[in-house]
């Protein structure tokens, strides 16, 4: 009885048993089909199947007139499977190591490894990529896995760096546009999924998927890539010329629409490759840093240095180019009329205590536009406190001080300004004629760009358009206006005042011959800085004044020169952009006629000729002529045939056995202007002069260098500046 009770207890707690492990199995199975099922169907998936990405082309960026400055080029990411290489890794190791310049040990390392993948190098190109694939077809070796990826390429090095930016190793966008647009010019990743047996190895028979990759759109600029190279290249001679410490930064933007037609700051960098600097002198100073770890400091903040963009990311004070809004403010408040009159006696006493000086000189008394030709802070000292610190204040929000410009690059940083309540006696003072307040320079030039297109601040832009791969346009960009801040009367007021200014004293250094310019120059000095001669130079012109088209701001930081001033040091900047700007825009020049006695003409060819025709030919073209020889014809010539020389020039013509001699170049630097015409004279040579010819100018270019070998005749190009000029 005993037994059989015992038995029944058995069979009792089995079957218990083997219901408490049921109901824990239909929990589990239940867990796993419901619960977890998006979990291990994940997992037998990744088991069953490989899934590979297809990186999109990313889009291409033109210029303006659909120049590629920036496109992506196909390339392979190298790879190897570490389960199927076998006994090959050492072979493997070997030729990759050699052929990728990189180290074969880590190879090996990595097919010890295990696993499906293990990447090698990225970005390697397609004769790279060929030569792998002949050497596993050659010797008969799998697990060597190419990829296809894309590698960016910027055609045209450092030109428009600061504007194009660059991208990382993933082809994600780091700088520039290609940050700001990278969700445009990314495009969608596509996908290659294959089915897989249980050792890893692919089928394709039994199941193959591909998704295929959409590319990034394209973006076509606002940049004008010819206009883009006359900045780019004054800003660098400016910079090696003027021994610029801070680098420089200039832009070119149409008035009307806010379009950036250019845009550089120099030094730059290669977005090629962003992370190398590029300045000798940057290089140079970093390799005299002993200490290991502060080199590798002072290295990473030079590339940080490099990589922003000068003309959106750093503020200066502006100095007397701001007096431009400030006058523009006085006229629209009706605070001065254009009869008001000002008084100078060179220095201006704001406060008891505190007194503030003229740059220039005593003007005595002078009118509302005469300050603003003459430059002159006590006039303008007086003008602001005729505005008052609130309408100040108004009409600098009013032009956009105050706030970001809203240009489509990343990086664009706040200005720092005194606001009506923080503004006292002595601050209202400075502000109104450029200093105190720090601004940027795209703010500068969007502001000045309001007070001489009829007054509406509009936004800066350098992209036009994105457009597919077929060239549809998706989205037109740009052209919005803000506000109208002052009215056109003043706007007509201002345009030409502000070309009084650059035809009327200090600022010639700015005129271009045959073409209406208007602007002004300024100088600040950086009283944050420890040099005491640390100055910010600028000058901000527009043309054509009758019908205001572009403004162009460039800006020197601490340059160590013949002079601190803008109007000395930037004003032949802006007028060499502004020549070779204006008439590649079609604006056609309109010659004075003192002006029209040294425009260039087309040298006639007269070799051959009698020298009866050959006078004819000269005087038809205005030009001069000398004979060599006693012959009755003329042999040789020069400048010869085709040459462009201005008006006046002395043609000489060889006649007999005679031939053209060389004659060594004078040195004619710090030379004043008629002094270098006699010496070039004297030397039988011709002179092209660009600049103002004062009382107080040098010579601060010529063509030829000192001793070259020139020949009798030829015409040499001098540059000259008014090196008194304040601002």
């Amino acid at each position: 009885m005993k037994r059989a009770v015992n038995a029944k207890i058995k069979i009792t707690g089995m079957v218990l048993l083997l219901i408490v492990l049921f109901l824990f199995l239909a929990v589990r199975l239940t867990v796993i089909a419901v619960v977890d099922h998006k979990k291990y169907s994940e997992l037998a998936t990744s088991q069953q199947v490989r899934d590979m990405e297809i990186t999109p082309k990313r889009g291409t960026i033109y210029d303006t007139n659909m120049n590629v400055l920036a496109e992506s080029a196909v390339c392979w990411t190298v790879a190897i499977s570490p389960d199927d290489i076998g006994d090959d890794a050492e072979k493997v190791a070997e030729f990759l190591g050699e052929l990728l310049d990189i180290d074969s040990e880590s190879i090996v390392e990595k097919s010890k490894e295990g696993g499906k993948y293990s990447r090698i190098m990225r970005k390697v190109d397609e004769p790279t990529a060929a030569k792998i694939r002949e050497f596993a077809k050659t010797e008969k070796i799998g697990g060597i896995i190419l990829e296809e990826d894309s590698k960016r390429y910027y055609p045209y090095g450092n030109f428009a760096s600061h504007i194009l930016g660059f991208v990382g190793t993933d082809n994600y966008g780091l700088a520039g546009l290609e940050a700001s647009y990278n969700s445009v010019l990314s495009g969608t990743s596509g996908r290659i999924i294959t089915a897989q047996n249980a050792v890893g190895s692919e089928m394709y028979y039994q199941y193959e998927s591909v998704y295929n990759p959409v590319e990034g759109q394209n973006l076509v600029l606002t940049i004008d890539e010819v206009i883009q190279h006359y900045l780019e290249s004054a800003l660098e001679t400016a910079v090696k010329e003027h021994h610029v410490a801070n680098r420089a930064t200039g832009i070119i933007m149409d008035v009307n629409t806010g379009a950036i037609l250019g845009m550089a700051t120099k030094g730059d960098f290669d977005p090629n490759n962003p992370f190398e600097i590029i300045d000798p002198v940057v290089l140079e100073r970093l390799e005299k840093i002993e200490n290991e770890e502060e080199r590798e400091k002072a290295y990473y903040a030079e590339q940080e240095k490099q990589w922003n963009n000068k003309a959106i990311g750093e503020i200066y004070e502006p100095g007397s180019v701001y007096k431009v809004i400030t006058a523009a403010t006085a006229l629209e408040t009706n605070s001065v009329s254009m009869d008001s009159t000002f008084y100078c006696g060179g220095s201006i006493e704001v406060i008891e205590g505190t007194t503030m000086y003229c740059a220039i000189m005593a003007h005595g008394m002078q009118t509302f536009p005469e300050c603003l030709v003459n430059s002159c802070n006590p006039g303008f000292i007086q003008i602001g406190q005729r505005i008052g610190r609130q309408n100040f204040w108004e009409y600098f929000k009013a032009f956009g001080f105050s706030e970001k410009t809203g240009i489509d690059l990343p990086g664009e940083t706040d200005s720092v300004y005194y606001t009506a309540d923080q503004m006292g006696i002595v601050e209202l003072a400075s502000v109104s004629y450029g200093q105190s307040n720090s601004i940027t320079p795209i703010q500068m030039i969007t502001a000045f760009s309001a007070t001489v297109n009829g007054g509406y601040l509009v936004t800066p832009h350098v992209v036009r358009q994105i457009i597919d791969n077929d060239g549809n346009v998706i989205e037109n960009i740009g052209g919005e206006i803000k506000r109208q801040v002052i009215s056109r009367e003043t706007s007509d007021r201002m345009r030409l005042m502000l070309e009084d200014v650059v035809t009327g004293f200090g600022s010639r250094n700015a005129y271009v011959s045959g073409f209406r310019i208007g602007g002004k120059s300024g100088t600040s000095q950086k009283l944050s800085s420890e040099n005491e001669r640390a100055f910010v130079a600028s000058f901000c012109v527009f043309a054509p004044v009758d019908d205001p088209q572009i403004a162009c701001l460039v800006l020197l930081d601490e340059a160590n020169s013949y002079s601190i001033y803008g109007t000395a040091l930037v004003g032949p900047v802006v007028a060499n952009i502004m020549s070779n700007t204006l008439p590649y825009l079609g604006v056609e020049p309109s010659y004075t006629e003192e002006e029209l006695l040294t425009v260039d003409v087309g040298v006639p060819n007269v070799v051959g000729m009698s020298l009866t025709m050959a006078y004819d030919q000269m005087q038809k073209k205005g030009l001069k002529f000398e004979v060599v020889g006693d012959g009755t014809s003329v042999t040789e010539q020069s400048p010869k045939g085709g040459f462009a020389a201005p008006r006046g020039t002395v043609v000489y013509l060889y006649t007999g056995d005679e031939t053209p001699q060389f004659v060594d170049m004078p040195d004619l630097s710090n030379m004043s202007p008629s002094n270098a015409v006699s010496t070039l004279k004297s030397y039988g040579l011709n002179v092209r002069m660009t600049g103002p010819d004062n009382s107080g100018s040098i010579v601060v270019y010529q063509s030829h260098d000192p001793g070259e070998k020139v020949l009798t005749g030829t015409v040499i190009t001098i540059e000259v500046v008014d090196s008194t000029g304040r601002d």
